[in-house]
């Protein structure tokens, strides 16, 4: 994984919110959160965050819909002091990264929720709780196709060496994985870090642009 530059938080926030809201599985729940506070579709839709304002209602938002900084559902046990990134993560790193601790990605990975498990399952044909794998497969074509232009899958860890959960993008990280070789070679992603003074030479919207600088980091698991 490559260490672009640092962002804001809020620029995570308003990620989160665009991915969601364009998914035909949860935007009419995040648009149901957003009519609950008053907040426009393009508020999400084309965000601005560097509005206060704007950033301040787009975290209510995602604190209702998905516990952002209320230590509940995607949020559960994720700091509220991390340090956010743009990344690059390369197509081999994508199956060692952790699906959330959810009954569903539990038993499609067999406990272990990794991607690479549950695209495996997947490959062979396992169904959970009835939920048939279409959506995946589906993705993973328009994937080998070029047919796709979503945004970053967004992730974090207890620091750089650490392995990377996922927040948000666990329907493209699996599809992405499912792809295999006919990915794309390198996958935009957006990372949380809770030990970002690791790389204390980086400055907020700074890019890492000293050759002995890029943060090079790893997605194996841990010995």
């Amino acid at each position: 994984m490559k260490l672009l530059r640092t962002i804001s938080e809020a620029e995570m926030v308003a990620a989160f919110l665009k991915a969601e809201i364009s998914s035909t599985r949860f935007g009419s729940e995040v648009r149901a959160v957003m009519r609950s506070f008053g907040v426009p579709e393009h508020l999400v839709i084309h965000p601005d965050p560097a509005d206060d304002h704007e950033n301040a209602l787009r975290a209510e938002v995602l604190g209702a819909y998905r516990g952002y900084r209320r230590n509940r559902e995607m949020f559960e046990g994720v700091p509220d002091d991390l340090t956010w990134y743009k990344a690059e993560l390369e197509r081999s790193e994508i199956g060692n990264l952790r699906y959330v601790d959810y009954s569903y990605w539990n038993e499609l990975t067999e406990n272990t929720r990794l991607v690479k498990v549950g695209v495996a399952n997947i490959m062979e044909g396992k169904v959970v709780f009835g939920v048939p794998n279409d959506r995946f497969l589906a993705l993973a074509q328009d994937i080998r196709h070029g047919r796709h232009d979503f945004g970053p899958v967004i992730l974090w860890a207890q620091d750089a060496a650490a392995p990377l959960e996922i927040l948000e993008g666990h329907l493209r990280a699996t599809a992405l994985g499912l792809a295999g070789d006919e990915a794309p070679a390198a996958v935009e992603a957006i990372v949380g870090l809770l030990r970002g003074r690791l790389i204390p030479f980086l400055g907020a919207n700074r890019p890492i642009d000293d050759p002995g600088c890029v943060a090079e980091t790893s997605t194996d698991d841990p010995v």
